[in-house]
C-alpha cells in the first residue's frame, strides 16, 4: 500500500496494528506498509505523450508490422509487411511479451491476468489519498481507485498464455475477484462496470532480458519485466543507451537474453 505520509506499525502488538490499520484505511488485516512516492498514470496516454515527445525531437512513427531482420551487414535492417525496408546502426526490440523469432532465450514465459472495475463507490467506502494498494501474498492482488470513485481491483494471474482459455476463464476469475475485493472492502458496491484480462511477459528468475541480442550485435532488445515495468524500462533505456556507446559494465551480465537458465 503507498501513500504518503510513511506510517510503520512493527513497533506496535498485532492487535494495535490492526486497529491503526483499520481506522486509517479500513482494511481487516495484520500490517501494512505505506510509503510515500508513487505515482499513477494512464498508459495509453502516456504512451501517446512519450512518442509526441519523441517526434518533436526527430523521430520518424512508421505504423507497420516487422516481419523480417537481418544483421548480416554493416547496419541492422528490418522488413516491414507493406515491403518497405528500415536500415539503422542499431535496432531496439520492445515489443512488450512478443517476442519475435530472432530472440531466444529459456526465461522467458507469458501469464495471464484479470481485472475489473465497479461502479462509482460511496464516498465513504474508499480509503482515503487515493493510496496503490498491493497485497503481497502467493495469489497477489492489487487495486486502486479513479477519478470518478471507482474501484479497480485485479490479480488472479495463471501461468499460461493461451488467449481462447483466457477468455473462457473470464467469468470464473472475474467471480474470484470479487470475492477478494468484498473480503478486503466490505461496504464496497460489487456491481461491475467493467471485466477484463491481459497477457504480460515474465521471466523465471524476475529479472527482465535487456542487453543485445545473441548472435546479432546490431539488435538490442528490453523484455521480460511485467509488473515492474515503470521501473525496468528505466532501467533498460538506460542500459541500452550505455551498450550503444560500448560501454558495458560486469552488472549488465545480470540481465542478459542469454543468462543461465534456473533449474
Amino acid at each position: 500500500m503507498t501513500s504518503p505520509p510513511c506510517i510503520r506499525f512493527a513497533p506496535q502488538s498485532a492487535p494495535d496494528r490492526l486497529k491503526v490499520l483499520r481506522e486509517a484505511f479500513g482494511f481487516d488485516r495484520l500490517a501494512a506498509i505505506v510509503s510515500p512516492g508513487s505515482a499513477e498514470a494512464d498508459p495509453l496516454s502516456l504512451c501517446h505523450g512519450l512518442l509526441a515527445a519523441a517526434v518533436r525531437r526527430g523521430a520518424r512513427l512508421i505504423r507497420d508490422e516487422a516481419v523480417a531482420f537481418d544483421t548480416a551487414g554493416r547496419s541492422a535492417a528490418v522488413t516491414l509487411a507493406s515491403g518497405r525496408l528500415v536500415e539503422a546502426d542499431r535496432i531496439v526490440l520492445a515489443t512488450g511479451y512478443v517476442m519475435p523469432e530472432i530472440v531466444r532465450d529459456g526465461l522467458h514465459h507469458v501469464a495471464s491476468s484479470w481485472a475489473i472495475a465497479t461502479v462509482p463507490q460511496a464516498p465513504r467506502v474508499l480509503w482515503p489519498g487515493a493510496a496503490l494498494i498491493w497485497e503481497a501474498s502467493k495469489d497477489y492482488c492489487y487495486c486502486r481507485t479513479t477519478v470518478d470513485g471507482r474501484i479497480i481491483f485485479g490479480g488472479e494471474d495463471e501461468e499460461f498464455s493461451d488467449p481462447d482459455r483466457r477468455e473462457a476463464l473470464g467469468p470464473e476469475k472475474t467471480k474470484a475477484l470479487q470475492s477478494r475485493l468484498h473480503a478486503m472492502i466490505p461496504m464496497a458496491d460489487l456491481d461491475l462496470d467493467r471485466a477484463w484480462s491481459g497477457a504480460f511477459g515474465q521471466t523465471q528468475d524476475g529479472l527482465p532480458l535487456i542487453g543485445s541480442v545473441p548472435g546479432h550485435p546490431r539488435l538490442l532488445a528490453a523484455y521480460g519485466y511485467g509488473g515492474n515495468g515503470i521501473t525496468f524500462s528505466f532501467l533498460a533505456a538506460r542500459m541500452i543507451g550505455q551498450l550503444i556507446h560500448g560501454v558495458e559494465w560486469p552488472w549488465f551480465s545480470a540481465f542478459a537474453i542469454d543468462r543461465d537458465r534456473i533449474c
